[in-house]
């Protein structure tokens, strides 16, 4: 690491990123990983850099002032994680589905959107997202994106205007001048960030008095129940509990108006936000605020706890998983990977499975084929391609898409085939769906 240290691409924080405290215990140890984000061409990728990976806590019971933040206690060069992205909204239906809901109550949520509304989404990505808008909206909304990551190439041929930096509300003026924004989606990266405290002054900066900010990223106490450790990467630098979320945005003068979970990506928590001063929770929403106030206490996610329990089991699934795996094989079975994705790559490298377990992984994103999983070396083809060799067993990595991937392999599954899935805990999923 220290070689990392010395060129600038690694950072060690000594401190919260959200509170500035200092008081930091180690939560759960990944070891040196490579950076998950990432597919090198087919050869390369067990030589890739490796990076620390590992949990810290911001420890309320060695100082009352502390947060409670979970948050990984190195950071990484943004050019590293951000200058070829290899994730793309739109590849599968869960995902274009789930955006077009947020876009829908997006809308629904300030009354509609009209003509001279400004929409602006943070990490636009490939632009599925504001694809949603379309069908809810008038002529004459403007629709911004603003992400740093080579992908909004696509939000750009579908005729999206796009910033290509990070967010900030230079970044917007930039293109809309003294505009602000009716509603600003920010989806699976209110977690990446470096200041996220300056981020939210940057959003309350940009959103209309009236406007509405909508936010959705992984919910640390779903992650710690569900085991599902995969959610951990270098991208990935804050795991927030609500009690957090809240006090990140009253910082910045706004409050949570509605706040919903649901098992996207594992388990995330999706947010609607405004401005303190504006806007009110209505009745049953702020019922429901109280209800997962209530029930976080319940955890107790201000003492060790619940994150040693946490560790543990992840070290049981890995070890699980790598004994299936192993047992398959020594029967002369054939396992390959269904989906390499930023999050299978954090499960194939601290599990250590690679090229000699598993000899390929399926994927539907042509950009992958011809690549390989970083780390670990599992080359990567399409679906067809994999089908063709007919596996006897899918490790599904993307756990979280399994109703999508259980339809889509049913011809798979129907002639004797089966998943391995890996979390919560490792279990075997044939074709009536029996677990085993």
């Amino acid at each position: 690491m220290s070689d990392a240290l010395d060129t600038g691409q690694i950072t060690e924080r000594k401190d919260c990123r959200v509170c500035g405290n200092t008081a930091l215990v180690p939560v759960m140890d990944f070891g040196s990983q490579a950076v998950a984000g990432a597919f090198p061409p087919i050869g390369t990728g067990r030589d890739a850099q490796r990076f620390p990976l590992e949990l810290v806590r911001c420890d309320v019971e060695a100082d009352p002032s502390a947060c409670g933040l979970v948050q990984l206690r190195h950071s990484l060069n943004g050019h590293l994680l951000y200058d070829a992205y290899w994730y793309r909204s739109g590849i599968n239906r869960t995902m274009t589905d789930n955006l077009h809901e947020i876009a829908r109550q997006a809308a629904e949520l300030v009354g509609g959107l009209s003509e001279g509304d400004l929409v602006i989404d943070v990490g636009c990505n490939d632009g599925t997202l504001l694809d949603g808008y379309r069908p809810l909206a008038p002529g004459g909304v403007t629709y911004l994106g603003v992400d740093p990551s080579d992908v909004t190439r696509y939000a750009v041929e579908k005729g999206y205007d796009v910033v290509n930096t990070f967010f900030s509300h230079e970044a917007v003026a930039s293109f809309a001048g003294d505009r602000k924004a009716k509603v600003i989606t920010a989806i699976a990266m209110f977690y990446d960030l470096e200041n996220p405290r300056q981020f939210v002054r940057e959003i309350a900066d940009s959103l209309q008095d009236d406007g509405v900010w909508v936010s959705e990223f992984s919910y640390m106490p779903t992650m710690l129940t569900m085991n599902s450790f995969d959610t951990v990467c270098h991208e990935h630098l804050e795991y927030y509990s609500l009690a957090v979320i809240e006090r990140v945005m009253e910082s910045a003068g706004l409050h949570v108006l509605r706040a919903e979970l649901n098992d996207v990506n594992g388990g995330s928590i999706r947010l609607f936000v405004g401005h303190a001063e504006h806007t009110t929770a209505s009745a049953a929403d702020a019922e429901n605020l109280a209800a997962m106030r209530a029930e976080e206490e319940r955890l107790r996610l201000g003492t060790a706890a619940p994150y040693a329990a946490f560790a543990e089991r992840s070290e049981r699934v890995r070890t699980d998983l790598r004994d299936t795996l192993t047992r398959l094989v020594a029967d002369g079975r054939t396992v390959h990977v269904y989906g390499a994705s930023t999050k299978g790559n954090t499960t194939l490298q601290y599990a250590g499975i690679d090229s000699s377990l598993v000899p390929m992984a399926a994927d539907r994103n042509p950009d992958k084929w011809g690549r390989e999983t970083i780390g670990t070396s599992i080359p990567i083809v399409s679906e067809e391609e994999s089908r063709a060799f007919a596996p006897d067993y899918y490790l599904v990595l993307p756990w979280h898409f399994l109703d999508e991937m259980l339809e889509r392999e049913a011809e798979f599954l129907g002639r004797g085939g089966q998943f391995i899935i890996p979390m919560p805990d490792v279990r075997l999923i044939d074709g009536q769906h029996r677990e085993g």
